[in-house]
């Protein structure tokens, strides 16, 4: 039986979990985090043992690092990461030859920006809208619609899309996102293996029940992803909010996975740029990749797919999820490529029970829905995530934002003090 009855109990170990660890640390306010998997970090997740060289999982980039908390963190600690953007072109292997653009005057991102625009000028409309289907490049808008919301543009709300603040400035983290948070949660009081099945929310407490016993405290920060809450993988009572639930429905998880390749050496020599799209042929049911190549100098190839792809693939498994990516490199740095591979692996989060997808992406129509994820759940009871900011969803540090947020207002429920954030504070 768990005997720890602590102020605040905090369901969820990734990004937003520790951002709420931290800052219920920081305020002298006992607490524990639940985490159902194995690890710290949810989506953030760097491994080396998969291909001998390290990779991430999930998210690699601080995006608008000018203003992203979590590079000022690891600039803090000394966590590497490429500290000035890569050069701003594409390399696209398309229909047979090599193409170099630049990525702002882009037909690829000139629409991708229009579609943001559109939002931001009030629109909340589906992506798909703004995109000629009979354009021959419309295969490769539609991949990347996939990779940067997760969704297919026929899903995706150009308003929600409008309200995500990207200062253009992004940075690749050298040393793993997932090796920074589980750098900043090493004096935690963190719970592996310890799956949350209900809440129940009572006007003086909070009771959490898991296979190992019942955690009562004062208040409860719910920082699982949202496809958790989607299925209703924990049991409230009293139950959610109808609103509360609806709004799920309306920013649902969309779906990411990666595949990554290791090789016996150096394959990509001399290749300008490290990231390369491969359309070809270009054809309406050509389905192109993204890959990122040779990151860091390591011998690796990393390619994504998002939105139903991502679905579809996982389903298929990891053997058709590889062949379809080593096939589409092979058609632009040819068969031998095959040869020269050593290890290969993909990333999991479809199947993961403990996460389900990738990030929130709003119906079109449902951009304001995204609003109510702020609102409490109960009086005690808080949520944290991605999918709870307004402009840096989708992101990790938007939702380790999110988790000190909530860190706050459940000190104030639990009847104590909060006073000032401070989103650079770690333990000495």
């Amino acid at each position: 039986m768990m005997v720890q009855n602590p102020d605040i109990v905090v369901i969820g170990a990734g990004a937003a979990g520790i951002g709420a660890g931290l800052a219920l640390t920081r305020l002298g306010i006992s607490h524990v985090i639940l985490e159902a998997k194995h690890r710290v970090g949810g989506r953030a997740y760097s491994e080396t043992s998969s291909l001998g060289h390290l990779w991430d999982h999930g998210c690699h980039w601080f995006h608008s690092a000018d203003k992203n908390v979590l590079r000022f963190m690891a600039e803090k600690i000394g966590h590497q990461f490429q500290s000035h953007p890569r050069e701003g072109e594409l390399q696209t292997f398309l229909d047979g030859k090599w193409k170099k653009s630049a990525i702002r005057h882009d037909y690829l991102w000139n629409l991708l920006g229009k579609i943001a625009e559109a939002g931001r000028n009030g629109e909340d409309i589906a992506a798909a809208k703004l995109l000629d289907r009979d354009h021959p490049w419309y295969p490769m808008i539609h991949h990347w619609c996939q990779l940067m919301y997760s969704m297919d543009p026929e899903d995706l709300s150009t308003g929600d899309a409008g309200n995500y603040s990207d200062s253009g400035i992004n940075l690749p983290v050298q040393a793993g996102y997932g090796a920074l948070i589980e750098k900043m949660a090493c004096h935690l009081p963190v719970q592996l293996n310890t799956k949350v099945t209900a809440i129940t929310a009572t006007p003086k407490a909070v009771r959490v029940d898991t296979p190992s016993g019942t955690v009562e405290a004062k208040a409860c920060i719910v920082a699982v992803p949202a496809r958790v809450m989607e299925n209703a993988k924990i049991i409230f009572q009293p139950d959610l909010p109808q609103h509360l639930k609806q709004a799920f429905q309306d920013v649902p998880m969309g779906w990411y996975e990666k595949v990554a390749f290791a090789f016996d050496g150096p394959v990509f020599e001399g290749f300008e740029v490290p990231f390369a799209d491969i359309f070809h042929p270009v054809a309406a049911d050509t389905r192109p990749l993204n890959f990122e190549l040779h990151p860091f100098g390591r011998p690796i190839a990393v390619t994504h797919f998002g939105g139903s792809l991502a679905r579809d693939m996982a389903a298929q498994g990891e053997a058709a999820m590889k062949a379809f990516a080593l096939d589409t490199l092979a058609k632009a740095f040819g068969a031998d490529i095959r040869k020269r591979v050593v290890a290969s692996a993909t990333s999991k989060w479809t199947a993961d029970p403990a996460i389900g997808g990738a990030y929130s992406c709003a119906k079109p129509g449902k951009a304001r829905a995204r609003a109510v994820f702020s609102e409490p759940v109960h009086e005690r009871v808080f949520l944290a995530g991605e999918h709870v900011h307004r402009h840096y969803m989708a992101t990790a540090h938007g939702a380790y934002e999110t988790g000190i947020d909530a860190a706050h207002r459940a000190a104030v429920a639990a009847g104590f003090s909060a006073g000032q954030k401070d989103p650079l504070w770690l333990p000495t």
